[in-house]
């Protein structure tokens, strides 16, 4: 008696975590404390990240 295997790979779908959309395989992506960030994305993403570095010319908190 042969015994027949199907091996399916399972594919890993990796979502970028502001959008939700899936990050294709060969497609740029950045990872930064715990997300996972499309190009499409990032500028959102960086500004998020920067928040408490953000000033405005004339009003400046004195470091």
């Amino acid at each position: 008696m042969k015994l027949h295997f199907s091996h399916r790979i399972r594919r890993h779908i990796l979502l970028c975590t502001l959008c939700g959309r899936e990050i294709a395989p060969g497609e740029e992506y950045w990872a930064c404390n715990g997300s996972r960030v499309c190009a499409a994305c990032l500028l959102d993403f960086a500004k998020q990240e920067f928040a408490a570095c953000r000033q405005t010319r004339g009003k400046e908190i004195p470091l």
